[in-house]
């Protein structure tokens, strides 16, 4: 009987080619990766609404620190870089308590002029595929009432809501429900 054939690791970096034609590499993030991850997020929360935080401020130094606790093991961190460009991330983290460590919690921020073309996707499959790999259980993400083209992708790819917490957030001087949304892995 031959060896199975080997797997790739979803640690690994690789292109994916959206539907435009662009390219873009998915890789696991390093602290070198501070800057441009700042630039990213602070970017995403300036437009007010899509994600909760709305910048993560200028402190490389902390932003290396914090990039440095994804572990590859019970967490991940992925960046979308173009160009030299960070134009997205995709992070992973596992429960906090021995009870929920099956489960694990997905946030995702990508910059306007690379949604819609695939690169969600593109990084939702990666981590799924690397939550898989280390045998998790259960994905969660929360998402904005708002955010129809968010919560018609993460349906698409097996999502189902969870439950609804009503007018969690106030966004634009609006009420917005947070739905929390989760696929089984088994």
């Amino acid at each position: 009987m031959g060896a199975a054939p080997e797997t790739p690791d979803a640690l690994r970096s690789g292109t994916v080619q959206l539907k435009d034609g662009r390219i873009v590499m998915v890789r696991p993030a390093t602290p070198n990766d501070a800057q441009g991850m700042m630039e990213n997020i602070n970017a995403v929360g300036a437009e007010i609404d899509w994600i909760i935080t709305e910048g993560v401020g200028s402190d490389v130094e902390r932003e290396r620190e914090w990039i440095a606790q994804y572990d590859g093991a019970g967490s991940v961190l992925y960046v979308a870089e173009a160009d030299g460009r960070i134009v997205g991330q995709a992070d992973v983290a596992a429960g906090r308590w021995p009870k929920e460590t099956h489960v694990g919690t997905i946030g995702v921020a990508i910059q306007a002029g690379w949604r819609d073309a695939g690169l969600g996707r593109a990084m939702m499959e990666r981590v799924l595929e690397w939550m898989r790999d280390r045998q998790f259980r259960k994905a969660c993400l929360s998402v904005f009432s708002t955010n129809a083209r968010a919560i018609a992708l993460y349906r698409k790819l097996g999502f189902e809501v969870d439950g609804v917490r009503t007018r969690q957030f106030r966004v634009r001087d609006a009420w917005v429900d947070e739905v929390l949304m989760a696929k089984w892995l088994e």
